[in-house]
């Protein structure tokens, strides 16, 4: 299974605990680039993206990390996450991960049509300490979402998430920084 990123738009803001020490932040720093400013990449259309024989250049089977540089749930790209979902929607073929620490805007973010979730849709929940979890978790597991990733990432402390693992959880993935 081939494994792509898709960032349909760059930067983000710092949001928690987790951020302080942002790769995004460090690497467009280095460049002299402001990470805070958000806009949308030309990797955009990425999903729906061609080569010369008419096939998808993201591979039928493939997973796809999206907004690896920013957040998909970020307000700043509201106006485009419309057009993300629709490609989302009709790439069946492809699975899809969408890794936030904004769980608490899905609801107001996820398409009319979401139902319990898209089949090809995962969702991952990021919290990096146990105030996080315990602000986090219980949001993510009253949402309907088909698959649920729980990432510790980048873990700044102990956490205890015993309370929240139901069986709606596929995996818990941990990190430092």
């Amino acid at each position: 299974m081939k494994s792509e990123i898709w960032n349909p738009w760059h930067g983000c803001r710092k949001f928690s605990e987790g951020c302080k020490n942002c790769y995004v932040y460090r690497r467009d720093g280095s460049v002299g680039r402001d990470a805070s400013e958000i806009r949308k990449t030309s990797y955009f259309y990425l999903p729906r993206k061609r080569d010369r024989r008419g096939d998808y250049k993201i591979p039928p089977g493939s997973e796809v990390f999206a907004c690896m540089t920013s957040d998909f749930f970020l307000p700043e790209a509201d106006e485009w996450r419309g057009e993300c979902w629709e490609m989302i929607k009709e790439r069946q073929d492809v699975s899809f991960f969408i890794i936030t620490k904004r769980i608490s805007r899905f609801n107001e973010c996820k398409p009319a049509d979401w139902g319990e979730g898209y089949p090809n849709v995962a969702v991952c929940c990021t919290m990096e300490n146990q105030k996080r979890c315990d602000e986090r978790f219980p949001v993510f597991l009253e949402l309907p979402i088909k698959k649920k990733f729980a990432i510790c990432e980048p873990l700044l402390s102990d956490i205890d998430m015993c309370a929240y693992l139901t069986d709606d959880i596929i995996s818990v993935t941990v990190g430092g920084e």
